[in-house]
């Protein structure tokens, strides 16, 4: 009997053949998305489709300011926009 963890529909489940010559069952985790800009809602560029555990063990985001939350090109777009209120008054 799989573990409760396992038995969940929604997991994909593949075939896969032992060195001994079985067939067992793998379950599979579904791939996450990847992940978007929080102002434009476009893919961030750079970034794999890693769950958030697979994410921790080997990708770093961008060292930028809001490097991994906001993409380079609405970064670019709200700077300038900063800059442009701050001279206006």
């Amino acid at each position: 009997m799989p573990r409760p963890s396992l038995r969940s529909r929604t997991k994909k489940r593949k075939l896969v053949r032992t060195p001994g010559g079985r067939l067992v069952i793998h379950v599979i985790d579904k791939k996450h998305d990847y992940p978007k800009c929080a102002v434009c809602k476009q893919p961030l560029h750079g970034f794999p489709r890693m769950t958030a555990r697979e994410e921790r063990r080997g990708h770093r985001p961008p060292t930028r300011i809001y490097g991994g939350y906001v993409c380079s090109r609405c970064l670019r777009k709200g700077l300038k926009a900063a800059v442009d209120a701050a001279y206006a008054t």
